[in-house]
């Protein structure tokens, strides 16, 4: 992606618009697969290596981006309100544990899951947006998943209830956001998501019990969940939320035990 200013309108082009970078239309026909979100950079075989040389190599916290698209637009502070779909999965009863194990055990459950909730959400072409001690919170958005961030979200929140070792609860929402580099200059922001959208999303996290995974209805709808009624291992959940009047309607499901 080319350096220079990055305007709201642009961002929101960005965000919601695959291979949004004016090289794409050049790097997506040079193979191969996966490549960059923005700009269509390959990263793997021969033209992988070329732009890794160029500067165009996988970002390593989150290789949806490459490292040239992902340093021009850190130094545009700013975004654009976009509709996307935002995770966020906790360790449950973390202080228990933490009291019960060495310090370097329970840091090695804590990498672990880590490594486990980062391979689900890159697998999704989500962004991982921040680690909070024993959580995390991921973005899904509209032009890393050609517009189904909620059943990219969907996939991954599955995939993290059916793999944790650990008690986890999983919350999901659907929604706007404003999303970019955000921070009041370019040293110290940081890619992430702000709004009513990720206050939702970030209390169902909350709201969610050992094992479960809380879903809005909107997610849901979104997500296909929805098309004949909800599947039988789901059941509706109302949730009274802080700072909101009206109750969140969401579709809970339990993890299985064997």
């Amino acid at each position: 992606m080319a350096p220079g200013p990055i305007d709201e309108e642009t961002w929101r082009y960005v965000l919601n618009t695959r291979d949004a970078a004016p090289e794409a239309r050049l790097f997506r026909h040079l193979p191969s697969d996966p490549r960059c979100k923005v700009c269509a950079a390959p990263y793997r075989g021969p033209f992988g290596r070329i732009m890794r040389a160029m500067g165009y190599g996988a970002l390593a916290k989150n290789p949806q981006l490459c490292n040239r698209c992902f340093s021009t637009l850190s130094k545009s502070p700013g975004g654009a309100e976009v509709e996307l779909t935002v995770l966020f999965a906790d360790v449950r009863g973390s202080t228990a544990m933490a009291e019960q194990a060495t310090a370097s055990a329970f840091s090695g459950m804590l990498t672990e899951f880590y490594r486990m909730v980062t391979d689900a959400v890159q697998a999704e072409d989500g962004l991982i947006d921040k680690f909070l001690g024993d959580g995390v919170m991921a973005l899904f958005i509209p032009s890393f998943t050609d517009g189904s961030h909620a059943r990219h979200g969907l996939a991954a929140a599955e995939r993290i209830q059916e793999e944790a070792r650990l008690p986890v609860g999983v919350g999901l929402n659907t929604g706007s956001a404003f999303t970019g580099f955000i921070g009041p200059t370019s040293d110290v922001s940081t890619f992430s998501a702000v709004g009513d959208a990720v206050n939702v999303a970030h209390r169902l996290g909350e709201a969610a019990t050992a094992g479960e995974l809380l879903i809005s209805a909107k997610t849901a709808a979104q997500a296909g969940l929805l098309a004949d009624a909800g599947p039988p291992e789901w059941t509706m959940r109302s949730l009274s939320v802080k700072g909101r009047e009206e109750p969140v309607e969401t579709w809970s499901r339990l993890a299985q035990t064997v």
